[in-house]
């Protein structure tokens, strides 16, 4: 099943799932499963009028070196929404039978192989989710939408939300809080070692945890969203996905947490794939962001990400994990575009494993301002630390950036237009067959923008240029404002002054010198290929060579 896209942003998004170790949601989609549909359930009163059993399995080992989420499988295609033959089958919907409301999901009942189907509505189901269940890998848990008669997706709505009476958020000092983070809660259940496992969340509207909106909780009392929670908030799980999802509306539109409490505290294995994440955040600040993601094992494909709130400060992406992949994405505004900092929650995880030093970012389409910030930031964002500390610089990702087969396409008329910022020396960029291309009138079109670091470290990183387009004026920095460190490979630059790609698609311009002049990829990205690109209704496509060489940037002509 493949979903097509209209407009200038997507109503509908895109797709998807081919991921071995959830074979089970995404295989057959036959019947034979148990169907539940209305079940008995104690009546909760009226809808808030807002404006607007035991889980867990044996802790795992430490992870060895090296190992991480595997990122190989493209994630192209995603299964009907219809039980797995495994287990269960929730539906909840306006049919004949069906659950009439969210609250009457058994959340505190799920397991592995059941499904629960949220069927299209005219009007928003008002529910909350806790997702607790061990999912197996042949047999995931799974929530999911069922598109309506012109492909509409459900839409499940945080503003108003009546919440399952009895569910178990955590202690009686963390219940509350944890109810007020989010729409949808991944979290372990009774025991303090617990954690989810083999979760998948496609196909929905999840919009509406937003300090400005009020549901009700476990007890029935009307309570205010946090001031920091997500749409999709996973405080702890392993091999989670959320796929071809609007996530919209909310402080955070998808948050994951880890810690060093123990291995069943690190998330493990987050995907986002095929979402359409925007219009989050919180006007005014720069803590709350579209996705924000602590993981050992991230990837990022064929998300659309949309400008945040109104006013709001946060970035497309922030992340804090171990092995991030960011491939193959459309991203829009945004303080930063992409800004992957430390490890802080969970130093002693992330500093064990050697995926922490590695970072892949390629084939993404990227539209942004300059006036609001650096594009790409690499490295750490607490700075003041000494050599040894247990915060700040001593925990930065000192590793290398892999970036490569972007298209940056720079508006906006403010001085301080720069691409990259990496935090010190000891963080490395290897940039090679981008296009960055600088929308006429801004006066510093600059490679590198400095950061505050200790007195113990360098800033400004190593950035190290392959064949790339830019503009013939760009610089390094201003004169104003020079960045310490090194900017190595100036002369294997492709210069030019007229853009050298359609600006409504970014795909390259016929006989502009980008078309065929892709260089050769190093071995340390083999299992990184640059083998899919988004079309022009932003749906993944193949990306076939068709001359001599790859071209530069996200689009084969």
């Amino acid at each position: 099943m493949k979903f097509f896209v209209g407009g200038a942003r997507p109503s509908a998004w895109v797709l998807l799932v081919i991921l071995p170790t959830f074979a089970g949601a995404l295989g057959s989609c036959g019947g034979g499963s148990d169907s539940m549909t209305e079940a008995a359930a104690a009546p909760v009163g009226a809808s808030v009028d807002a404006g607007g059993g035991e889980v867990g399995g044996t802790a795992p080992s430490p992870y060895a070196p090296g190992s991480g989420l595997s990122p190989t499988g493209r994630i192209v295609s995603l299964k009907a929404c219809e039980p797995t033959g495994a287990g269960k089958d929730y539906q909840v919907g306006p049919g004949a039978g069906q659950l009439t409301s969210l609250d009457k999901v058994p959340w505190e009942s799920l397991a592995a192989g059941d499904t629960v189907r949220i069927f299209y509505q005219a009007a928003p189901h008002r529910g909350k989710m806790l997702l607790t269940a061990n999912g197996t890998p042949a047999a995931p848990v799974r929530v999911c939408g069922v598109r309506g008669p012109n492909g509409e997706r459900p839409v499940v709505d945080g503003s108003g939300a009546i919440t399952r009476p009895g569910l178990v958020y955590g202690t009686s000092s963390n219940a509350a809080i944890h109810q007020a983070r989010a729409v949808v809660m991944i979290k372990n259940a009774v025991e303090f070692t617990d954690y989810p496992t083999n979760i998948q969340v496609d196909g929905l509207v999840i919009r509406g945890a937003h300090p400005a909106y009020r549901f009700r909780d476990t007890a029935g009392a009307v309570q205010q969203y946090e001031d920091f929670g997500a749409c999709i908030w996973i405080d702890r799980g392993q091999d989670i996905i959320i796929a071809d999802n609007e996530i919209t509306d909310c402080t955070n539109g998808v948050f994951s947490k880890s810690t060093d409490d123990g291995p069943f505290a690190v998330t493990r294995n987050v995907r986002l794939v095929g979402n359409y994440i925007h219009g989050n955040g919180i006007a005014d600040s720069d803590r709350l962001h579209n996705s924000y993601i602590q993981s050992v094992g991230a990837i990022y494909e064929f998300n659309f990400y949309g400008p945040l709130r109104a006013n709001a400060g946060g970035s497309a992406i922030k992340d804090r994990s171990v092995g991030t992949v960011v491939r193959f994405n459309r991203i829009e505004e945004g303080a930063r575009s992409i800004d992957l900092v430390e490890a802080e929650d969970y130093p002693e995880t992330a500093l064990a494993n050697p995926a922490y030093r590695t970072t892949y970012v390629y084939g993404n389409q990227v539209v942004k301002s300059g006036d609001t910030g650096s594009f790409f930031h690499y490295g750490g964002d607490h700075h003041g630390s000494k050599p040894g500390g247990d915060w700040g610089e001593p925990l930065f990702r000192k590793g290398t950036l892999y970036f490569y087969h972007n298209t940056v396409h720079v508006t906006g008329t403010g001085e301080w237009s720069k691409l990259f910022q990496l935090s010190t020396t000891e963080e490395k960029a290897e940039v090679w067959n981008n296009v960055f291309y600088f929308q006429p009138g801004i006066p510093f079109p600059s490679m590198r923008q400095t950061t505050e670091v200790g007195d113990a470290w360098t800033a400004g990183g190593i950035l190290n240029l392959g064949r790339n387009w830019i503009n013939s004026n760009w610089m390094d920095s201003d004169d104003d404002h020079p960045v310490p460190g090194q900017l190595n490979g100036k002369a294997n630059l492709v210069t030019g002054t007229a853009a050298p790609i359609d600006l409504g698609t970014l795909t390259p311009l016929n006989g502009s010198s980008i078309v065929d002049a892709a260089q050769g990829p190093p071995a340390a990205v083999a299992q990184h290929p640059v083998d899919y690109q988004l079309d022009g209704n932003f749906m993944p496509q193949p990306r076939a060579v068709t001359g001599a060489a790859a071209d530069l940037g996200a689009k084969e002509l």
